[in-house]
């Protein structure tokens, strides 16, 4: 079975029968699922979920594809699948692993759209909106924040007026919702 393409910490697999994942099942799903699983799952389980991340290695400003998309997260793996949903969208991909670091290229890249986690280390992804947001040269960059904490309408209206978000997303995050979101802000060759 294959692993889902969920931007989730900890992804899960793909049911033959349905072909749908169990990201979203109640807990005490997943954790009796795992409590049955034979030896050889638990290591695929494991080797697939701390095979490390390769750095971001960001081009340099004058050669990023456009449409650009910054993607701030603190987990190098909601990174590396946010991009390959991204990729796939034909969006060029810069990274940052923390606020602070993303509003620095967020100055220096001028991305089309910024995907952010909300609660990060140094600088929380909701403040790091709302500077940008604030500042006349970056104002207009579409900002998408996405957490796995605060999903409910009232945090999605509170990122939207008091931090001045574009987007509101939850994680676990399906490729399939960050697209739609992703076309509804930045229009591509393919989506003008």
């Amino acid at each position: 079975m294959p692993w889902c393409s969920c931007l989730a910490t900890e992804r899960t697999l793909v049911c033959s029968g349905c072909g749908k994942c169990f990201c979203q099942a109640p807990r005490a799903y997943r954790q009796k699922f795992w409590s049955e699983a034979p030896p050889a799952l638990w290591e695929a389980k494991l080797e697939e979920h701390h095979r490390p991340a390769e750095p971001a290695s960001n081009p340099p400003p004058e050669s990023v594809r456009r449409p650009l998309l910054l993607i701030v997260d603190d987990e190098a793996g909601i990174r590396r699948m946010a991009a390959k949903a991204a990729a796939r969208l034909g969006f060029g991909v810069i990274e940052a692993s923390d606020g602070v670091e993303g509003k620095t290229l967020a100055k220096s890249y001028g991305p089309d759209v910024i995907l952010t986690d909300a609660l990060m280390p140094r600088l929380e992804g909701r403040e790091m909106c709302r500077r940008l947001k604030a500042d006349p040269e970056t104002r207009d960059i579409k900002i998408i924040v996405m957490t796995a904490l605060y999903k409910g309408q009232r945090y999605r209206t509170e990122a939207m007026s008091n931090f001045g978000a574009d987007g509101y997303l939850a994680k676990p995050l399906d490729p399939e919702l960050l697209a739609t979101a992703l076309r509804a802000l930045v229009p591509t060759p393919e989506n003008p």
